[in-house]
């Protein structure tokens, strides 16, 4: 795949297009849109996948630690049919829209998925041409991760155009958001991990560890915990399953902990060469040159 000299002019130019779209798409009745391919030649029906990687996040901006946490699937799974989707949900459980537009964040999306399919074919050319990944970026009015995965499968964009077969999604999560997921205060009325079962009943997770020492959500071995006491039947009383650990993969996360709110602090003050440590040069490039996030370290 042809690399980007820099933000590209094309990619700029698309910016009109992606507000105007995702202005339809907030007053439709849709509930998911893939606003953009890389490659853009790929349409999930050219070749259906058996495994839909979907990386949900804000992208306030992205980061490397969003491509680590890609590339590590990605790679775990190859050479079997694949596909990633990076989902942006314009509405969240916890965060308001700000401080980059939604449209600029499809475009830095853009980006990340320029570097994913960089690093991957370098690392898989060993691999059959047919093997080749493609990567969408879209976008869901759902914020939680059930809803999302509903969602996705009822639009029939990944169905196999012949036996409408649905390929088995793998939500890819940091740990503070398998905290979310199983935190019954976003499930009410009821406040159970009832509706959980939408995801767990057909699709898998991913889970990217915290590994920095002193981390607020404690060691590794704290960390499992999470998943042995669904497993050991410590969650059936809010609904939780056992069988649902079985669908739950923990990874060790790899290199030095990135956080968006860091890459938005050093943006703030101009610390470009921060930046694009934290964020890869593409999306630094982007970042710089659309003048985002001055005087703002909001979370997002």
């Amino acid at each position: 795949m042809s690399s980007t000299s820099g933000p590209s002019s094309s990619l700029s130019a698309r910016l009109p297009h992606f507000q105007t779209s995702l202005e339809s798409f907030t007053s439709s009745t849709s509930s998911f849109l893939v606003l953009n391919t890389v490659p853009s030649h790929t349409p999930p029906s050219s070749k259906p996948p058996s495994t839909l990687h979907v990386l949900d996040s804000s992208f306030n901006p992205p980061t490397r630690a969003h491509l680590r946490i890609a590339l590590s699937a990605l790679r775990s799974s190859a050479p079997n049919p694949q596909r990633l989707l990076l989902l942006l949900a314009t509405q969240n459980a916890d965060k308001a829209p700000k401080p980059a537009a939604f449209e600029q964040r499809v475009a830095m999306m853009t980006l990340l998925a320029q570097d994913i399919l960089d690093e991957y074919s370098n690392a898989s050319s060993d691999h059959a041409a047919d093997d080749a990944l493609a990567v969408d970026v879209g976008v869901t009015k759902k914020p939680f991760f059930h809803d999302k995965a509903l969602c996705i499968e009822e639009s029939g964009y990944y169905s196999d155009a012949k036996t409408r077969e649905q390929p088995q999604q793998v939500h890819l999560l940091g740990f503070d958001s398998l905290v979310r997921l199983l935190d019954t205060k976003y499930y009410g009325p009821e406040h159970t991990l009832a509706p959980v079962e939408a995801l767990f009943g057909r699709h898998r997770i991913r889970v990217t560890r915290r590994t920095e020492e002193g981390d607020k959500y404690g060691t590794v071995k704290e960390q499992d915990r999470l998943r042995k006491a669904l497993e050991e039947g410590e969650r059936e009383s809010e609904g939780g399953k056992r069988e649902w650990a079985q669908k739950i993969e923990m990874v060790d996360g790899e290199g030095e902990a990135v956080s968006s709110t860091k890459a938005r602090i050093s943006a703030n003050v101009g610390d470009w060469p921060d930046v694009e440590r934290l964020v890869g040069r593409r999306v630094r490039q982007w970042v710089e040159r659309e003048n985002l996030y001055k005087e703002s370290t909001a979370k997002g």
